[in-house]
């Protein structure tokens, strides 16, 4: 198969990517079954490129990888099926094939002509969702899905949980209003591919889904990661626009009894959060060094909390925290790789791109309260993002 039949596999999973994460996680999956032959072919290419510079976040990437699989056959007596159990961490390894593939694909074949397309379907494709779920939140039916909405005053998009959407367009949002401030952005590329206009309607329906989504985590990452799109570049501007978030939210939390409900008042969840976050801690310390398997924490949570007396020990589940979770599952070494894996992307994003700065930083801090690194459609969108921009030298022009 020619290079230009690869790039167009690649380019084609890089469609199915933006058109599908949002929309049906079922038809995302094509996209890592088309990357895989050309992310094969151009991982092995590049190995022999010494011109590419691997970014220490790609590595810490390969070492998570690595340290997931490794901490499975390590728990063959807790895990049932361990080869699904392996075939989990597909995530991880599409990340780094893609990471070639679209390197290259940047690189020798995506045109002008292409990215104004990628570009417009994923506004499109993420607006159209989050205008259906609001529809559905506000009716009690979802048109798209012609489905019953799937939670009664929570916006859920085109997905059937609320979680997994409101902490994805936390992300999306953060996209959004970084590229919505980003003057050059607009001026050297964005005016040929979209009518601003239309691209502010966009940001602000998006806006509205991620509010009436009403992921706490979600929401404090977005407040939390807006004023450091400046911070590179105005100090000035990144105080005015800290204060303002903190007086918009106060007033919010003052004047809304929703607001208040939604930080104040779900008690029962908050201990429950507590329960898993200690439960996961149990399960680390039982297992210090790969931990208890990648995916086994979960299955094995009510076992863990009950042999080490966790407050509501009858509770399964994740450890709702990124971080908490990888501790559990992977033990020291798959915790330290991911904790690298953030921290180096960030430091990467920072010197590169503000828009891609706050995306990140907004990852970084609403995954300690849920586990977006193992949702397989907030997976697609973060492993998305970061596989189109991760190896090569990159410019604020990427972004």
């Amino acid at each position: 198969m020619s290079e230009s039949n690869l790039h167009r596999l690649s380019l084609a999973s890089l469609f199915i990517l933006v058109i599908a994460t949002f929309t049906s996680v079922s038809i995302s999956a094509g996209s890592h079954i088309l990357i895989i032959i050309p992310g094969f072919y151009f991982l092995f290419k590049g190995v022999k490129d010494k011109s590419i510079e691997l970014p220490k976040s790609f590595i810490a990437l390969v070492l998570l990888w690595l340290f997931s699989v490794i901490s499975v056959p390590f728990n063959l007596d807790t895990i049932s099926h361990p080869i699904k159990n392996v075939i989990k961490t597909k995530y991880f390894l599409v990340a780094i094939l893609s990471s070639y593939a679209f390197y290259y694909l940047k690189k020798d074949f995506l045109s002008e002509k292409n990215k104004k397309l990628l570009f417009n379907l994923a506004v499109l494709s993420v607006t159209l969702a989050t205008i259906s779920g609001l529809i559905g939140l506000w009716t009690g039916f979802n048109p798209l899905k012609f489905k019953p909405a799937c939670h009664a005053t929570r916006a859920c998009g085109l997905y059937g949980m609320y979680m997994t959407y409101g902490y994805g367009i936390s992300m999306v949002v953060s996209l959004l209003v970084g590229l919505s401030f980003d003057q050059k952005i607009w001026e050297r590329k964005l005016k040929s591919f979209m009518n601003k206009k239309l691209f502010y309607g966009a940001t602000f329906i998006n806006f509205v889904g991620m509010v009436f989504s009403w992921a706490r985590g979600g929401l404090l990452g977005f407040i939390l990661s807006l004023p450091f799109y400046f911070f590179k570049n105005s100090k000035k501007l990144f105080i005015q626009i800290t204060v303002a978030c903190v007086i918009v939210a106060g007033l919010a939390f003052a004047l809304s009894p929703k607001v208040q409900n939604v930080f104040l008042k779900r008690g029962g969840s908050n201990v429950e959060r507590l329960s898993h976050f200690a439960g996961a801690f149990a399960a680390f310390k039982e297992k210090p060094f790969l931990g208890v398997g990648y995916k086994n924490y979960e299955p094995q949570s009510k076992i863990i909390k009950k042999r080490n007396e966790v407050e509501l020990d009858h509770l399964g589940g994740h450890a709702h925290s990124n971080y908490l979770e990888h501790l559990a599952s992977t033990g020291a070494l798959g915790f330290l790789a991911f904790v690298a894996f953030v921290l180096f992307w960030l430091y990467e994003s920072y010197q590169t791109s503000s828009v891609l700065f706050i995306f990140v930083l907004n990852f970084f801090i609403s995954g300690f309260t849920q586990y977006t690194f193992g949702d397989g459609e907030n997976l697609f969108l973060i492993f998305g993002i970061y596989s189109f921009f991760a190896l090569g030298k990159k410019s604020k022009e990427e972004v």
